[in-house]
This record gives structure tokens, sequence and C-alpha cells, in this order.
């Protein structure tokens, strides 16, 4: 069974030959690891990848919300550049007015994105001061070139051509409002929060059109985040998201489902309260599964979803990969292979960024432990 075609059985439930893996990490980590394995670091990363997944035995190497990291695909944008500070951050969010800055990690001598630095919306106070259509006035600015050229030389098989910018709901009212500010409007000013969310959800059933129009012919694998949960639960009351974000992803998905894409959603933390209705929406994937935060164990995961969603991630990188042993991480992998078998449900993997201080040891023993016999 080719890696591709068993990701794609995992996801519908089908028999495999055995659970389908992704490799996840900081760029730190990545190349802790390509150094152990003695590949050239000096090189791309587009180059060399490859190479490690071979060695790990791993199918794909995945992002927090795509499963193929090298092969997702995003449109040009034409319009207006950020002005210094800020930077055209990755996920494009810059192109709808959010600022992103660089952080920087001296410890590790390493770099990532900060989004929501200095919130453009973020002195409002009435509903009136955000303009109606101010941005889907954007989707003009956006080149939706052509991808039927881009891999001709890699198979089809080895690769899933991922799209699905611009759709984090709640995380973009955050970025653009400040997240404190809009976590206040929805319970103080919900007028306010409406008017946003209206706004948001308008250019993102816009956007989220466009895109599958011109890249669904060769797109497969459409996936989004929205991390509107925490370590204990959803950062606000779960009737809030059911009334006016779950809408706005029936919408989205639906666009999805009409162009046969798999749909996957990705959010941190305790999300009990809300992934019934999610899954129900239709989604195809749900990423992370958390199973530090409350009531997010992997046992009862799989009571609650193991035969509803495939799940992507299910490896703790706050507490196992990291302070525990070896043999404890191959404890967990067995514990999880005994669970799902080889009847499909799960996509293993880290369960964010494996994070620099990981002892490689514990990641080798993973991906060792998984495609033991």
């Amino acid at each position: 069974m080719d890696k591709k075609q068993r990701i794609l059985d995992a996801i519908r439930f089908k028999k495999i030959d055995r659970i389908p893996t992704t490799f996840r990490a900081t760029d730190v980590f990545a190349k802790r690891l390509l150094d152990h394995f003695k590949i050239d670091t000096k090189k791309p990363l587009k180059e060399t990848y490859k190479e490690l997944l071979k060695l790990l035995e791993v199918d794909f190497w995945s992002t927090g919300s795509k499963i193929d990291k090298f092969h997702t695909v995003k449109p040009n944008y034409t319009g207006p550049k950020p002005k210094p500070p800020y930077v055209a951050d990755s996920q494009l969010f810059y192109t709808i007015g959010i600022n992103t800055i660089i952080g920087k990690e001296t410890l590790y001598n390493s770099e990532h994105e900060i989004h929501g630095e200095n919130p453009p919306l973020g002195h409002i106070e009435d509903e009136k001061e955000i303009k109606e259509g101010f941005l889907t006035s954007k989707l003009n600015d956006y080149d939706f070139n052509t991808v039927s050229d881009l891999y001709p030389n890699e198979k089809k098989d080895d690769y899933f051509i991922c799209i699905g910018s611009l759709s984090s709901l709640f995380m973009m009212c955050c970025y653009l409002m400040g997240m404190e500010n809009f976590l206040m409007f929805l319970s103080f000013n919900r007028k306010l929060a409406e008017k946003l969310i209206h706004e948001i959800g308008e250019f993102a059933i816009e956007f989220n059109r466009m895109e599958l129009e011109n890249y669904s012919d060769h797109a497969e694998y459409y996936g989004t985040w929205d991390d509107v949960a925490g370590q204990n639960g959803l950062m606000f009351n779960p009737e809030i998201f059911k009334k006016y974000f779950l809408p706005i992803y029936e919408k989205m998905i639906e666009q999805v489902k009409k162009y046969n894409l798999v749909f996957g959603w990705h959010c941190c933390g305790s999300v009990n309260e809300i992934l019934p209705d999610i899954i129900d929406a239709g989604i195809d994937v749900f990423d992370v599964v958390q199973t530090s935060a409350k009531g997010m164990g992997i046992e009862n995961i799989y009571k609650l979803y193991g035969k509803e969603v495939c799940l992507h991630g299910g490896i703790d990188i706050q507490d196992l990969l990291v302070k525990r042993s070896s043999e404890e991480v191959r404890k967990e992998v067995k514990r999880i292979k005994e669970l799902w078998g080889n009847s499909g449900g799960i996509i293993l993997a880290p369960s964010h960024m494996i994070v620099p201080e990981c002892p490689i040891e514990n990641v080798l023993a993973l991906y060792d432990e998984l495609n033991r016999s």
C-alpha cells in the first residue's frame, strides 16, 4: 500500500496495512534530527526532507493543519506590502490587515512569527466603526495562479496538494481586534463582536469559493485551524461558537465537499464541548488531539470519537515526548495500536510541532514502535 492511499483509507475508515504517520517539528528540532542522521543541513529542507522521512519510516511531513507541509498552495497577493516592523507572514494574515512581527528565541537562535501585534481594530468601541465590506473589498488583490505544473518531477502518489488559507475565523477576529478586546465584546458588546464575525465570515466564504474554483482540480486536502480552546476548555461559552462560528464553518465545509476534498480542522486544547458539532458539520479529520488537555486522553477520545472522525495527532509533546522515557513512548504507541488496529480512523503524529528540547531517542522510539509488526 502506498503512503498516500494509506492516509486516504485511514480517513475513510478502510482496512490499512498499518497506522499511517506524519512528522511535524520546529525548525530547531528538525535540524537536530537531520544532524543525527548526518543529512546535510546546508541544503534547503525541501531537498532533504524525503530522506529524513524514509529513515524514520514516516508517510508525510505535516504542519499544524495541513497533511503535507511541502505541497501547500496559496494565492499570490498583489496588494500593498506591510510596512516595517511588520512582515508578510506565511499565513497571509497581512493581506487582511493583521500585523505580524518576527520573534526571536535567543536560547536556540531561532525565529518565529507573532501574529496580532498592534491590532488595527483594537481601538474601536462601536459596531458602526467597522466598515461594511472592509474585507471582501480586498478579494480582487489575490491572484490564484495555476498549480498544474508546480511539481512536474514528483509522482502524484508522493504528495497531497493542500489548500485552506484565511479560514481561521475566531483567530482572525482576535488578531484584528486583540484577543482580550474580542472576548470582552463577546460578553459585553455583542453587536460589535457580531459585526466583526459577520465581516470575517463573508470574506472567508468568498475567499474559500475562489480558492476552490481555482485549485480544486489539483488539491485534495483542505486544512484549517482555529484555536478556540485552552488546556481546560473553550475560551468562551460554547453556545457562542455554535451560534456564530459553526454556521460559517458549515457553509465552508459544504463548499469543500462539493469538490470532494478532505476537510481537516485543527484546534488545540480541550474541545469536547463543541467537537461533536463540528464533526456533525462534516469534517473528515480532527487535528491535533492534545491528549494532555482536560478530557482529551487518548482512550476517552477513542471512546467518544474513534468511529466518528479520523484523528491526526495523539502523541503528547507537552509531557510524553519531552519528559518521559523512550519505553514510556513505546507503551503509549502500543496502546494506540491496540485501540485502533488496522481499521483506519487515525493518523498518528505528535500533537504539535516537536519542540527543540525533545530527546531524539523518544522520537525514534515513536516511529520505530509504530512500524513494528
